[in-house]
Protein backbone atom coordinates (compact mmCIF):
# COMPACT_ATOMS: atom_id res chain seq x y z
CA UNK A 1 0.00 0.00 0.00
CA UNK A 2 2.82 2.37 0.90
CA UNK A 3 4.58 1.58 -2.39
CA UNK A 4 1.39 2.17 -4.36
CA UNK A 5 0.84 5.50 -2.57
CA UNK A 6 4.45 6.52 -3.25
CA UNK A 7 4.06 5.75 -6.94
CA UNK A 8 0.91 7.86 -7.09
CA UNK A 9 2.75 10.71 -5.39
CA UNK A 10 5.62 10.36 -7.82
CA UNK A 11 3.25 10.46 -10.77
CA UNK A 12 1.49 13.50 -9.36
CA UNK A 13 4.84 15.23 -8.82
CA UNK A 14 5.91 14.43 -12.37
CA UNK A 15 2.65 15.71 -13.83
CA UNK A 16 2.96 18.97 -11.88
CA UNK A 17 6.56 19.45 -12.97
CA UNK A 18 5.64 18.85 -16.60
CA UNK A 19 2.76 21.34 -16.41
CA UNK A 20 5.11 23.93 -14.90
CA UNK A 21 7.75 23.26 -17.56
CA UNK A 22 5.21 23.55 -20.39
CA UNK A 23 3.93 26.84 -18.97
CA UNK A 24 7.51 28.02 -18.50
CA UNK A 25 8.29 27.31 -22.14
CA UNK A 26 5.38 29.43 -23.31
CA UNK A 27 6.37 32.36 -21.08
CA UNK A 28 10.12 32.15 -21.76
CA UNK A 29 9.54 32.04 -25.53
CA UNK A 30 7.20 35.03 -25.39
CA UNK A 31 9.05 37.19 -22.84
CA UNK A 32 12.60 35.88 -22.76
CA UNK A 33 14.42 34.90 -19.60
CA UNK A 34 14.76 38.39 -18.15
CA UNK A 35 11.13 39.31 -18.82
CA UNK A 36 9.60 36.06 -17.57
CA UNK A 37 7.78 36.19 -14.22
CA UNK A 38 7.39 33.11 -12.03
CA UNK A 39 3.94 34.22 -10.92
CA UNK A 40 2.76 34.22 -14.54
CA UNK A 41 4.28 30.78 -15.14
CA UNK A 42 2.63 29.34 -12.06
CA UNK A 43 -0.72 30.88 -12.96
CA UNK A 44 -0.52 29.53 -16.51
CA UNK A 45 0.14 26.06 -15.10
CA UNK A 46 -2.78 26.37 -12.69
CA UNK A 47 -0.48 26.35 -9.68
CA UNK A 48 0.52 28.85 -6.99
CA UNK A 49 3.93 30.50 -6.91
CA UNK A 50 4.58 28.63 -3.68
CA UNK A 51 3.87 25.33 -5.41
CA UNK A 52 6.32 26.28 -8.16
CA UNK A 53 9.03 26.92 -5.57
CA UNK A 54 8.26 23.48 -4.18
CA UNK A 55 9.64 22.02 -7.42
CA UNK A 56 12.18 24.59 -8.60
CA UNK A 57 14.47 26.68 -6.40
CA UNK A 58 14.50 29.77 -8.61
CA UNK A 59 13.73 31.12 -12.07
CA UNK A 60 17.22 30.06 -13.13
CA UNK A 61 16.67 26.52 -11.86
CA UNK A 62 13.36 26.34 -13.73
CA UNK A 63 14.95 27.69 -16.91
CA UNK A 64 17.78 25.16 -16.82
CA UNK A 65 15.37 22.34 -15.96
CA UNK A 66 13.30 23.28 -19.01
CA UNK A 67 16.37 23.06 -21.23
CA UNK A 68 17.26 19.62 -19.85
CA UNK A 69 13.64 18.43 -20.13
CA UNK A 70 13.28 19.48 -23.77
CA UNK A 71 16.70 18.09 -24.64
CA UNK A 72 15.77 14.70 -23.18
CA UNK A 73 12.56 14.71 -25.22
CA UNK A 74 14.51 15.20 -28.44
CA UNK A 75 17.15 12.62 -27.55
CA UNK A 76 14.54 10.00 -26.65
CA UNK A 77 12.60 10.67 -29.84
CA UNK A 78 15.75 10.46 -31.95
CA UNK A 79 16.81 7.17 -30.35
CA UNK A 80 13.35 5.66 -30.98
CA UNK A 81 13.60 6.60 -34.65
CA UNK A 82 17.13 5.22 -35.03
CA UNK A 83 16.16 1.97 -33.30
CA UNK A 84 13.75 1.23 -36.15
CA UNK A 85 16.54 1.38 -38.77
CA UNK A 86 18.37 -1.77 -39.84
CA UNK A 87 21.50 -0.32 -41.47
CA UNK A 88 23.69 2.79 -41.54
CA UNK A 89 22.19 4.24 -44.68
CA UNK A 90 18.70 4.10 -43.17
CA UNK A 91 19.99 5.66 -39.95
CA UNK A 92 21.63 8.55 -41.81
CA UNK A 93 18.49 9.16 -43.87
CA UNK A 94 16.42 9.07 -40.67
CA UNK A 95 18.85 11.53 -39.09
CA UNK A 96 18.39 13.85 -42.07
CA UNK A 97 14.59 13.65 -41.87
CA UNK A 98 14.66 14.22 -38.10
CA UNK A 99 16.83 17.29 -38.63
CA UNK A 100 14.71 18.77 -41.40
CA UNK A 101 11.56 18.32 -39.29
CA UNK A 102 13.02 20.51 -36.52
CA UNK A 103 11.67 23.49 -38.43
CA UNK A 104 8.20 22.70 -37.07
CA UNK A 105 9.31 23.35 -33.48
CA UNK A 106 9.97 27.08 -33.60
CA UNK A 107 9.63 27.41 -29.84
CA UNK A 108 12.61 25.11 -29.30
CA UNK A 109 14.79 27.09 -31.69
CA UNK A 110 13.92 30.35 -29.95
CA UNK A 111 14.56 28.76 -26.57
CA UNK A 112 17.92 27.44 -27.76
CA UNK A 113 19.01 30.96 -28.67
CA UNK A 114 17.70 32.23 -25.33
CA UNK A 115 19.62 29.50 -23.50
CA UNK A 116 22.86 30.43 -25.28
CA UNK A 117 22.41 34.11 -24.44
CA UNK A 118 21.63 33.13 -20.86
CA UNK A 119 24.86 31.12 -20.59
CA UNK A 120 26.88 34.09 -21.84
CA UNK A 121 25.41 36.30 -19.12
CA UNK A 122 25.41 33.66 -16.36
CA UNK A 123 28.73 31.89 -16.74
CA UNK A 124 28.27 29.88 -13.54
CA UNK A 125 25.40 28.02 -15.23
CA UNK A 126 27.20 27.41 -18.52
CA UNK A 127 28.43 23.93 -17.56
CA UNK A 128 24.92 22.69 -16.77
CA UNK A 129 23.75 23.88 -20.17
CA UNK A 130 26.78 22.36 -21.84
CA UNK A 131 26.12 19.00 -20.17
CA UNK A 132 22.56 19.00 -21.52
CA UNK A 133 23.78 19.94 -24.99
CA UNK A 134 26.41 17.20 -24.99
CA UNK A 135 23.70 14.68 -24.12
CA UNK A 136 21.90 15.69 -27.32
CA UNK A 137 24.89 15.23 -29.66
CA UNK A 138 25.14 11.70 -31.13
CA UNK A 139 28.95 11.85 -31.39
CA UNK A 140 29.23 11.90 -27.60
CA UNK A 141 27.88 8.34 -27.47
CA UNK A 142 30.55 6.23 -29.15
CA UNK A 143 28.23 3.28 -29.72
CA UNK A 144 25.59 5.44 -31.36
CA UNK A 145 28.19 7.23 -33.43
CA UNK A 146 29.47 3.97 -34.85
CA UNK A 147 25.92 2.85 -35.64
CA UNK A 148 25.37 6.12 -37.50
CA UNK A 149 28.68 6.52 -39.31
CA UNK A 150 30.76 3.37 -38.95
CA UNK A 151 34.53 3.54 -38.50
CA UNK A 152 35.96 6.82 -39.75
CA UNK A 153 39.49 8.10 -40.00
CA UNK A 154 40.55 10.83 -37.59
CA UNK A 155 40.03 13.46 -40.29
CA UNK A 156 36.59 12.13 -41.17
CA UNK A 157 35.61 11.96 -37.49
CA UNK A 158 36.64 15.59 -36.96
CA UNK A 159 34.60 16.61 -39.99
CA UNK A 160 31.55 14.67 -38.74
CA UNK A 161 31.83 16.18 -35.26
CA UNK A 162 31.99 19.71 -36.66
CA UNK A 163 29.08 19.06 -39.01
CA UNK A 164 26.87 17.76 -36.21
CA UNK A 165 27.86 20.68 -33.99
CA UNK A 166 26.74 23.09 -36.73
CA UNK A 167 23.28 21.56 -37.22
CA UNK A 168 21.51 23.15 -34.25
CA UNK A 169 22.77 26.72 -34.75
CA UNK A 170 21.82 26.57 -38.43
CA UNK A 171 18.21 25.65 -37.63
CA UNK A 172 17.94 28.27 -34.88
CA UNK A 173 19.45 30.97 -37.08
CA UNK A 174 17.15 30.29 -40.01
CA UNK A 175 14.04 30.21 -37.84
CA UNK A 176 15.06 33.48 -36.17
CA UNK A 177 15.62 35.05 -39.58
CA UNK A 178 12.23 33.77 -40.78
CA UNK A 179 10.59 36.15 -38.31
CA UNK A 180 12.09 39.01 -40.32
CA UNK A 181 11.66 37.46 -43.77
CA UNK A 182 8.51 35.30 -43.43
CA UNK A 183 7.64 35.45 -47.12
CA UNK A 184 11.10 34.34 -48.25
CA UNK A 185 11.77 31.90 -45.41
CA UNK A 186 8.60 29.87 -45.09
CA UNK A 187 8.67 26.49 -43.34
CA UNK A 188 8.92 24.69 -46.66
CA UNK A 189 11.75 26.96 -47.81
CA UNK A 190 13.67 26.36 -44.58
CA UNK A 191 13.14 22.61 -44.86
CA UNK A 192 14.53 22.71 -48.39
CA UNK A 193 17.56 24.67 -47.20
CA UNK A 194 18.14 22.36 -44.24
CA UNK A 195 18.08 19.32 -46.50
CA UNK A 196 20.62 20.88 -48.84
CA UNK A 197 22.83 21.98 -45.95
CA UNK A 198 22.67 18.53 -44.37
CA UNK A 199 23.71 16.92 -47.66
CA UNK A 200 26.56 19.40 -48.06
CA UNK A 201 27.81 18.91 -44.50
CA UNK A 202 27.80 15.12 -44.73
CA UNK A 203 29.58 14.69 -48.01
CA UNK A 204 32.51 13.15 -46.14
CA UNK A 205 33.03 9.47 -47.02
CA UNK A 206 30.71 7.42 -44.80
CA UNK A 207 31.14 3.73 -45.37
CA UNK A 208 28.81 0.79 -44.96
CA UNK A 209 29.10 -2.82 -46.06
CA UNK A 210 26.46 -4.17 -48.45
CA UNK A 211 25.46 -7.82 -48.67
CA UNK A 212 28.40 -8.80 -50.90
CA UNK A 213 30.91 -7.39 -48.39
CA UNK A 214 32.23 -4.70 -50.75
CA UNK A 215 32.70 -1.28 -49.21
CA UNK A 216 30.59 1.51 -50.67
CA UNK A 217 30.36 5.22 -49.99
CA UNK A 218 27.32 7.13 -48.79
CA UNK A 219 27.83 10.82 -49.53
CA UNK A 220 24.58 12.09 -48.09
CA UNK A 221 20.97 11.35 -48.85
CA UNK A 222 18.82 12.79 -51.57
Amino acid sequence: MATELLNKNQRRTQETQERLLEAAEEVFVRNGYEGAQLAEIASSAGRSTGALYGHFKSKEDLFLALFEYRTRQYVDRFLRIIAKCSNRKQRLVAFREFYVELVHDKAWSILTLEFKLFSLRHTDSKQRLRNALEMAIPTNDEGLFRLMFGNLTREQRTSADLSILALGPIVAGLILESNFEPEKLSESAIQHLLGRLFDALFRLPIYHAPADGAETVLSGSR
